[in-house]
């Protein structure tokens, strides 16, 4: 994937807090993310599928929450790249 999906609703919008040119966007496939200021975008994909909230920890970018629409929370220590239900 080069530039962000087209056609696609966008659920949530977050950016890393110590790096900003890491952009994430939450759809309803799952969580795609640009580490270039949003020329490029890729899939992460392990990443929970329609997540409408993106939130990173406030002191520890590495940590990221992804809530979804049917109410699980997901949580990832690396950077996006693994995700684990936080909440059953």
């Amino acid at each position: 994937m080069d530039g962000l999906p087209t056609r696609k609703e966008v659920f949530a919008f977050a950016y890393d807090p110590k790096d900003p040119k890491h952009l994430f966007v939450g759809l309803r496939d799952g969580i795609v993310l640009s580490q270039d200021e949003g020329r490029q975008w890729a899939l992460l994909k392990q990443s929970p599928k329609g997540v409408r909230a993106i939130l990173f920890h406030p002191k520890d970018s590495g940590k990221i929450f992804a809530g979804a629409g049917d109410g699980k929370i997901f949580i990832s220590k690396d950077r996006g790249r693994t995700w684990r239900l936080q909440n059953r």
